[in-house]
């Protein structure tokens, strides 16, 4: 464990230090440590699945390529910060890269077994997306709407994908996926209010989003460590 244990704690020093650099309005270092915390994340899924023996090997594979999307995603959103004139295409892009990751997050729920009675919860997701949608005024056309919907229906989808994992067998992965999956749609709400509606003070909901995101990949990452044989 103790590779699993250096890696995880490498990993939030870089995201400690990626939260405090975003706080004094210097992006550039920001950036670059959001980097490093989210390919660290991916080392964490590694090691994790060495430590364990390789244990289901599927899994594995289908958490890092959803940490490598989540990686693509923060550097688009990361140049963002020091380009902004690029601003729109790189937040759809980011936006794009992190769709992709969480349905790959989604088929390895129910690789692991996931009930399919979770699937009630896409239409769910789905009001609930139109409902902030409106209430909160976001500032898109229509298209994206519907793709922030449609984004949104999926981290509802996880929640509860990952609760009927709970629900099954509550292990230590299961509980990691669960937790993961709540802390991940606090981040992406604070996100959607950040980049979509006209709120003034975002400061503090910057740092609600960075410190709901890294504990979130990282549960995710260290899920294959405890998978069971």
């Amino acid at each position: 464990m103790i590779p699993i244990i250096l890696l995880s704690v490498a990993s939030f020093g870089f995201a400690a230090t990626c939260i405090i650099l975003r706080r004094k309005n210097k992006s550039f270092g920001g950036m670059v440590c959001k980097f490093m915390a989210s390919f660290g994340f991916i080392g964490v899924a590694i090691a994790g699945n060495y430590v364990n023996g390789g244990a289901d090997l599927e899994y594995f594979s289908l958490i890092c390529f959803a940490l490598m999307f989540g990686f693509c995603g923060d550097i688009f959103l990361g140049i963002k910060e020091i380009a902004p004139i690029f601003k729109k295409k790189l937040i759809v892009l980011g936006t794009a890269f992190f769709l992709i990751g969480h349905i790959v997050y989604l088929i390895g729920f129910f690789k692991i077994g996931a009930s399919t009675v979770s699937t009630i919860f896409l239409p769910l997701g789905v009001g609930i997306a139109l409902i902030m949608i409106t209430v909160l005024k976001i500032n898109a056309d229509k298209k994206f709407k519907a793709i922030l919907a449609v984004y949104y229906a999926l981290l509802v989808f996880k929640i509860g994908a990952s609760a009927t994992l709970v629900y099954k067998d509550a292990s230590v992965t299961s509980i990691l996926l669960l937790a993961a999956s709540v802390l991940f749609i606090i981040s992406d709400s604070c996100l959607g209010i950040i980049y979509f509606t006209p709120v003034k003070k975002k400061n503090g909901l910057v740092m609600a989003e960075l410190s709901t995101y890294y504990p979130a990949q990282l549960m995710f990452a260290l899920s294959v460590a405890f998978i069971a044989k």
